[in-house]
């Protein structure tokens, strides 16, 4: 295996460590869900000593580091605890496939009435994250698109909203 840049393995760490706190997979991940205290925080030495962060490093500097960049999770003001980040709301786009160019799906929030969003990635299996900066921007993006946009790639838009319900470990769907 080639050795890797410093900016790859950032972005390696930061895609392995945003899954982890991603809404599908906190769906499922009971373990991580068992960690996590009242406010939703693990601490990141859990977090450092999972086996595929373990592989692509054992520096907390480097992770705690990659954590605080990252806009989808929150790390707490003595470095020692993350969780995700509950301020941000995204609007998912479905079966959108992962060679769509992003630019392509950016222009779909380009519209005067959709609001600017924060980021927008590929998920996973043909799903795409838009996130916002609050409920109320990724509502009024979804109206958008279903309203204005209609249609992306040929055919119907498929777009859903998703959000935490505050502090909570429920997961919400509209």
């Amino acid at each position: 295996m080639e050795p890797v840049s410093e900016d790859q393995l950032k972005q390696m760490l930061k895609t392995q460590l945003e899954y982890y706190f991603s809404r599908e997979n906190l769906i499922h991940d009971t373990y991580l869900k068992s960690q996590m205290d009242t406010e939703m925080f693990v601490p990141i030495a859990t977090v450092a000593k999972f086996p595929q962060v373990q592989k692509l490093t054992s520096d907390l500097d480097l992770i705690i580091s990659v954590l605080r960049d990252s806009v989808n999770v929150q790390v707490d003001d003595k470095g020692e605890k993350v969780r995700p980040n509950h301020s941000r709301c995204v609007v998912i786009l479905r079966e959108v496939p992962e060679t769509t160019p992003v630019e392509d799906v950016k222009n779909l929030f380009k519209g005067e009435n959709c609001p600017k969003f924060v980021s927008c990635e590929f998920a996973h299996n043909s799903n795409w994250y838009v996130t916002f900066e609050s409920d109320e921007d990724a509502q009024q993006a979804y109206q958008y698109l279903r309203e204005e946009v209609q249609n992306f790639l040929g055919k119907p838009i498929m777009v859903s909203w998703k959000y935490f319900w505050s502090w909570g470990k429920q997961f919400n769907e509209i």
